[in-house]
């Protein structure tokens, strides 16, 4: 058939103006992937205010494939994550999942767990955002901030890991030695990948080198069995948390390839 209609369960990850002025969305679901679909309707459209980043639902999709022409039809919103737009960090976090999404397509076509995945983290960053909204003051803003920080690290690890390009915390990249769970853990970002203290003495310490602090080296071990309610109240040291933001924004990037341009926003 050249034409058909289908619906299924799917997340908007982005939405863009053609040169015409029409929306065009990049949906994920776990039935078709990534998607790009034309969502028309003027500026006030119900449609055109539904079609947007972070809102998840049934889609309704029309694809003429002679044309090779694909509309959304029509949104049903099941969830919204309100809180999400009234933070910089939490947008941050969210433009940049999304982003390694559609760049690694979909992590390599797992669309399963992509979808999981970025669900987990909309739901963990929207909800600190609305812990901070209900207690204000510059405290509570400094604990959304940490809690983003953490959700997204894990989120960028756990893409990487599923990616299978995952370095191994326990094994040197350059002499092939085990780094133990109480050794000197030290990340190059010239290579992508972990040294032990004799090689990471030998590479210098310039900004290539990311010496992790004992409390960072730990909660790296347990990425891979976290998910977004426990890291959240992990209570993981504001300096150690940076060290594996800046090794986890590295190990996306490599996994994108570089086309990551969030990480240059200023936002995350």
């Amino acid at each position: 058939m050249a034409t058909r209609s289908a619906s299924f369960d799917a997340l908007i990850l982005r939405a863009r103006e053609s040169p015409a002025g029409d929306r065009i969305v990049t949906l994920l679901s776990i039935e078709e992937g990534l998607i790009d679909a034309f969502a028309f309707g003027g500026p006030k459209s119900k449609l055109r205010s539904l079609a947007s980043p972070w809102h998840s639902g049934r889609a309704w999709i029309y694809k003429d494939q002679a044309k090779g022409f694909i509309k959304l039809s029509d949104f049903d919103l099941s969830e919204g994550y309100p809180a999400i737009r009234s933070s910089l960090a939490a947008i941050g976090a969210a433009s940049l999942a999304s982003e390694l999404i559609m760049a690694t397509d979909a992590l390599g076509g797992d669309w399963v767990d992509a979808y999981a995945l970025i669900t987990g983290l909309l739901r963990a960053v929207d909800r600190a955002s609305q812990r901070t909204e209900e207690a204000q003051g510059a405290q509570a803003g400094q604990a959304e901030l940490d809690a983003v920080a953490s959700a997204l690290s894990l989120f960028c690890l756990r893409a990487v890991s599923l990616t299978g390009v995952m370095p191994d915390p326990g094994e040197c990249a350059a002499c092939a030695g085990e780094i133990g769970p109480n050794g000197l853990h030290c990340y190059t970002r010239r290579l992508g990948a972990f040294l032990c203290e004799r090689c990471a003495a030998a590479e210098g310490d310039g900004d290539a080198l990311i010496r992790l602090l004992p409390g960072s080296a730990r909660w790296l071990t347990k990425a891979s069995e976290m998910d977004f309610s426990f890291e959240l109240n992990l209570g993981l040291a504001r300096d150690a948390l940076a060290l594996v933001k800046a090794l986890a924004f590295d190990l996306a990037a490599k996994a994108a390839h570089g086309r990551l341009k969030t990480l240059s926003s200023g936002l995350v």
